[in-house]
């Protein structure tokens, strides 16, 4: 049975980010940006689908004032991709966040101008989540790896 829940727990919520990114090869290949998402997870909103007991994905928001969000990291099990729970995650954390008057929501992932097909989903998923691309930058992560900023209204 799956099941959609909030997490608290510090510690549970970097394992379970570090864990779920370890085994995303085609997006997350960085070590250390793994660890460093895992532990920039602790003091996020955060939140897990389950199948089972075993977890198949996260959704992870840093609170940056009262007026605005940003999902840090998200991920879900490639076995489990296609099913849902990404939408699923995306629906509870913004429904979350609306209710403490939350406005906006913004995410940040790899720009179209470099080609690479896992990232094209991703921005695909994020466009059908109803996200607007705002602008792509070398400012943030360098030249070789052009960061595109997503935002939308909640």
């Amino acid at each position: 049975m799956r099941r959609f829940q909030q997490v608290l727990d510090k510690d549970l919520k970097r394992t379970y980010t570090i864990n779920i990114l370890s085994v995303l090869n085609d997006w997350f290949q960085d070590e250390q940006a793994i660890k460093s998402y895992g532990e920039k997870s602790r003091d996020s909103l955060y939140f897990i689908s389950t199948m089972n007991k075993e977890i198949e994905g996260f959704i992870s928001l840093h609170l940056h004032n009262n007026m605005s969000a940003e999902i840090m990291s998200m991920g879900v099990i490639k076995e489990a991709h296609g099913q849902g729970i990404g939408s699923r995650l995306m629906e509870l954390a913004q429904t979350q966040l609306k209710k403490q008057g939350f406005k906006f929501l913004q995410v940040k992932t790899l720009g179209p101008s470099v080609e690479c097909s896992f990232y094209k989903s991703t921005r695909k998923f994020y466009e059908t989540s109803g996200f607007v691309a705002l602008e792509e930058t070398t400012a943030l992560w360098g030249e070789d790896n052009p960061c595109l900023i997503m935002i939308k209204n909640l």
